[in-house]
């Protein structure tokens, strides 16, 4: 018989004969298959019958708004597709920094018309998948938790999707994932009921390591304004463009041992101007009475930046102090504190112990970078003090540059990171210092200035 065509109960019938209507069947239902892929709901009756409605998909999915802003740099996504096996297959890639969390809300949209919705948790698979730990939620409704790289939530309630509903995605990476790296793979489906025939839609979520710390500037001042705007200061303390020699004789003081005339070279550490704490120009006795001078700065901390959590704070500063009076009498604070909790860097410190006021002591420049947690979303000072006798004999006098807060996104070890968590002041001797020692090259460069 030859092949035919008729109309029953409004749907189109195709019917061949034989093996080759068969033959040509299978050819023309596997081409279509493959043309229609995941954007077609296929009705297949028996084998010499088959239906094909080329609609829509009942729920569409689309990238979200919050995927990383490059202006901070301290998260980064990308959502595309991928046609395997017949089917569309949604990847949503992030990447975020280690022992942070990060939130991208939303990273997905999907749209849909009445379309109830549910998110399943299918495997995870990594080398580093034990490094994982991540939730995924549709609209309000938390649907998956994966913890140290093992499903503890598979699924969630159903979600009515009419009009746009959001997934979003919160990740924290641990230490043991090095950088650079694919950490794991969380691979789930989008179950959905449609014209009350379930169906469902795969969507594969890859988590990777940055492969640099990123680090976001809080706040910054090498002088090079020319003003001490935005510093809380004393009389004495002021900026300088310290770009000549100092011959200082101290005049005051007639006493051995010498030397009695000495040139400062100092110069500053980058740029040409610096912070400078003490008599001006060095030229002068003392003032009297005893006094204290300083600079004083207060930086507020977000608690996060871009949705990725401020969990350290890396606080920056070069210095330099030359004196020919003793710690009894004439000496510095370099301190940060949060509320009534104080970390010093030093405390009462000249390089002349005790009484032995006398011989002239120039420490040279000096870095100190230190790390803090219990700081975000607060307050933190910094404070430059140089405390003088009350007399005029022995001058003192302290130089401060580059000064620098950042908020740094990676891990930090605990001997890095003397925490400001608890109340109280602590001492600079109870905690581990981070300090080292750069020195200023003949040029007036240095090594590792900024940052």
């Amino acid at each position: 018989m030859p092949a035919g065509r008729d109309k029953e109960h409004g749907r189109e019938l195709f019917k061949l004969p034989g093996w080759l209507g068969v033959r040509r069947i299978e050819a023309l239902l596997l081409a279509v298959l493959l043309c229609v892929g995941a954007l077609a709901a296929i009705t297949i009756t028996n084998v010499n019958e088959w239906h094909v409605q080329a609609t829509q998909p009942p729920v569409k999915k689309i990238a979200g708004r919050d995927l990383g802003n490059p202006a901070y740099g301290v998260k980064s996504g990308r959502v595309y597709s991928s046609i395997e096996d017949g089917l569309n297959v949604t990847y949503v890639e992030v990447s975020v920094p280690r022992c942070h969390r990060a939130t991208f809300s939303p990273v997905l949209n999907v749209s849909g018309s009445g379309v109830s919705a549910k998110l399943f948790a299918e495997s995870v698979s990594g080398s580093y998948a034990g490094q994982l730990n991540a939730s995924i939620t549709l609209g309000a409704n938390l649907q998956v938790v994966v913890s140290r790289g093992t499903i503890t939530q598979q699924t969630g309630t159903p979600v009515t999707i009419s009009g746009q509903t959001s997934l979003s995605l919160q990740v924290a990476v641990g230490s043991g994932a090095p950088l650079g790296v694919e950490v794991a793979r969380i691979y789930t489906w989008l179950y959905f009921n449609y014209s009350t025939a379930k169906a469902r839609q795969k969507i594969v979520w890859i988590v990777k390591t940055l492969p640099t710390p990123p680090r976001v500037v809080l706040f910054y001042d090498g002088f090079e304004s020319g003003t001490l705007a935005g510093w809380t200061s004393t009389t004495y303390a002021y900026v300088e463009q310290k770009n000549y020699d100092v011959t200082v004789t101290e005049t005051c003081y007639t006493r051995t041992p010498t030397p009695r005339t000495i040139t400062d070279t100092t110069r500053p550490v980058a740029g040409s101007w610096l912070a400078w704490i003490g008599f001006g120009n060095q030229v002068t006795c003392e003032p009297v009475p005893a006094r204290d001078d300083y600079l004083r700065r207060s930086i507020s901390v977000p608690s996060s930046i871009d949705g990725v959590e401020v969990k350290y704070v890396n606080a920056t500063f070069w210095w330099r102090f030359l004196t020919w009076d003793s710690a009894n009498y004439d000496y510095i604070t370099l301190s940060l504190s949060k509320g009534t909790t104080t970390f010093y860097w030093k405390n009462g410190y000249n390089p002349n112990s005790g009484n032995n006021y006398g011989p002239f002591r120039d420490t040279g420049w000096q870095r100190n970078s230190t790390f803090f947690s219990g700081v975000a979303g607060s307050t933190i000072t910094l404070s430059f003090l140089l405390h003088t006798y009350s007399d005029q004999y022995y001058r003192s006098w302290l130089y401060i540059d580059e000064v620098y807060v950042v908020a740094y996104f990676d891990c930090v070890s605990a001997s890095q990171d003397p925490s400001l968590d608890v109340a109280g002041s602590a001492p600079a001797s109870s905690l581990s210092l981070t300090s080292t020692l750069h020195t200023r090259q003949d040029n007036g460069s240095c090594v590792a200035c900024r940052g």
